[in-house]
């Protein structure tokens, strides 16, 4: 709302002061909305980017749940335990939401 930076403006407040006081506030709703969805699909975030660039050099350090996953069932035909591995991760992402 334009009047509220304008009474800020009379009451002396500064660019600062008005970011800090008004628009962070008016804002923090959004934000909160926004990190609580990005908390849910924490657990999925990178896949492409690390299947890219996979090789069997990396896979100690660049192995994440969504590429080892892949790796133990497409690879090695541990169906059951990627199943298992998806539901647990599929469970932690809903509790996380």
């Amino acid at each position: 709302d334009p009047t509220l930076y304008e009474a800020a403006t009379i009451d002396g407040a500064g660019r600062l002061r008005q970011t800090w006081h008004i628009t962070i506030p008016g804002l923090s709703t959004i934000i909160t909305v926004l990190l609580l969805l990005q908390i849910g699909s924490l657990l999925t975030i990178g896949f492409e980017q690390v299947f890219l660039l996979y090789n069997p050099m990396v896979y100690d350090v660049a192995d994440v749940i969504s590429t080892y996953t892949y790796r133990l069932g497409l690879e090695q035909a541990q169906f059951s335990a990627t199943t298992a591995i998806g539901i647990t991760q599929s469970i932690v992402n809903f509790i996380l939401l």
